[in-house]
């Protein structure tokens, strides 16, 4: 064959390679280690064209050589080795890689020693090729299937559940690439494959970089415009819509740091979709925002879901808040804002009784140290409007006042503030409020007044509290202590008397 004529034949898929190679330095999607794949296929592939140019043009000669021994079981290697630089673009190997080329490496010295073993093909001296008269003649078709199968296989697993429109296309190139190679091996045709390997890689590096550009790079679920995206192309098909949020990704990163921040989102994430249910699609709509859209599924299929969901949260350190709403009339839209709203709700309830149990763990600590120094305790719990729902005084208190329990001296704030001295009790009261109403949270309550015991007389005590707020600085709780001090005032003020 005219060396010209050889050239020309490869002349497309040079061009192909050379362009995918320039391209790869304006990619912003695809991971370095992907681009250094693709880099590396690009090689191969190019390689694989070169040696086979050189093997044709050797068969030519009128005796073997050498290199033609070595060049066509090397051929036959690079077909298979070129299958597994295209899943590792995509990170397919990344355990136990060594059972991915074992096939290979068998097979080499298998292929290798074939002259003179005959055991797959031979050349004879003329320089002719003689396939083995037995069904190994077909060994490197074989070898070659089995990593078009696992690329296959590694493919749907990487990509199944959001790539289906990019699956097929690969598929369909797959499948017509075999019937090509099926058919020239049917009809004994030679012919390279370079130029097929070549095109089967800018398809797959175009179907990888649309699927990246569909993920969200930290997560890989879908992302934002994805979202919007299938708002409008899925509205005949969603049934459902669920709103999700991450409680305290601001604290984890504050507190911990970004990646500690990244790690949250990822494990969120991955409980999300670990139940791999059918016609779910989740994205990441934001920071710490999911939204998840349900095909063709019913409120008790959603319910379930959920559910499924939290429990998989539940052995983590995270907590999500969940909202969900089933779709009517089509509007995706409308249903998503009342799934955000249920969400909120539910948010707020997480958020109040996680405040509620560290108020009531910081409430514990305060008593028992209170109980230590024999001071006594009271405490106050607000709802979320910040009006007062409880008090309580503490058996120490009542016992400072004289009193037994709760019977003679009851959980109410008229119990304290109606034994208020009247030179006192404006002045104390307003301290006591401003402190409730000061939202930000800078005012302390600390006064000092009179108290008329059970016993009828007036003593000194020193009051301090401290407000538990929410988020919003809505009071939570409201705790604090009185110290009987009248032994430390002068005499003339110890029989002060209303």
């Amino acid at each position: 064959m005219d060396i010209k004529a050889l050239i020309l034949n490869n002349y497309v898929m040079t061009a192909e390679l050379l362009g995918l190679w320039v391209m790869l330095d304006s990619n912003v999607h695809l991971k370095k280690r992907t681009i250094n794949a693709t880099r590396v296929v690009i090689l191969l592939i190019f390689s694989e064209a070169v040696c086979w140019t050189i093997e044709r043009v050797l068969r030519e000669v009128g005796h073997l050589t050498v290199a033609r021994i070595i060049l066509t079981p090397t051929i036959y290697l690079l077909h298979p080795i070129i299958m597994l630089g295209i899943m590792d673009m995509a990170e397919f190997i990344k355990k136990r890689r060594i059972l991915y080329y074992l096939p290979i490496l068998i097979s080499a010295p298998i292929l290798y020693s074939s002259q003179w073993t005959h055991l797959i093909y031979y050349f004879d001296d003329a320089n002719l090729y003689h396939a083995a008269d037995s069904i190994l003649s077909y060994y490197p078709y074989f070898l070659f299937a089995i990593y078009v199968v696992l690329f296959i296989g590694a493919y749907t697993v990487r990509y199944g559940l959001y790539g289906s429109v990019e699956r097929r296309g690969i598929l369909i190139s797959i499948i017509a690439a075999t019937i090509g190679v099926i058919l020239h091996v049917v009809f004994d045709i030679d012919a390279d494959y370079g130029t097929l390997f070549a095109s089967l890689l800018l398809i797959y590096y175009i179907s990888l970089y649309v699927l990246t550009s569909k993920e969200d790079t930290l997560t890989h679920l879908l992302n934002r415009q994805c979202y919007y995206h299938d708002m409008q192309k899925l509205k005949d098909h969603v049934t459902a819509v669920v709103s999700v949020d991450m409680n305290n990704l601001k604290k984890i990163n504050d507190s911990e740091g970004h990646a500690a921040g990244d790690l949250a989102l990822k494990t969120v994430s991955e409980c999300l979709i670990k139940n791999k249910l059918n016609r779910k699609k989740v994205y990441r709509v934001g920071g710490d925002e999911y939204a998840i859209f349900y095909i063709g599924k019913t409120e008790e299929q959603v319910q379930k879901d959920i559910e499924d969901m939290r429990e998989e949260l539940a052995k983590t350190p995270y907590v999500c808040a969940f909202g969900y709403q089933m779709v009517k009339d089509k509007n995706i839209e409308e249903a998503m804002r009342l799934a955000d709203n249920k969400m909120y709700s539910n948010k707020a309830k997480l958020k109040d009784t996680e405040e509620r149990r560290i108020a009531a763990h910081k409430e514990a600590t305060i008593r028992v140290m209170h109980e230590a120094l024999g001071s006594g305790m009271w405490g106050m719990e607000f709802d979320e409007d910040g009006i007062m729902t409880s008090v309580e005084w503490s058996p120490e208190f009542r016992r400072m006042m004289g009193y037994t329990d709760e019977n003679d001296f009851p959980n109410e704030l008229s119990s304290w503030s109606d034994l208020l001295h009247p030179d006192d009790k404006a002045r104390v009261l307003k301290e006591f409020n401003d402190t409730i109403s000061d939202y930000s949270g800078n005012k302390n309550y600390d006064v000092e007044y009179r108290l008329k015991v059970k016993s009828g007389e007036w003593r000194w005590f020193h009051a301090i509290g401290r407000l538990l707020r929410r988020e919003n600085g809505v009071p939570l709780s409201y705790v604090g202590m009185f110290v009987d001090i009248t032994d430390r005032k002068p005499s003339d003020r110890k029989s002060s008397t209303a």
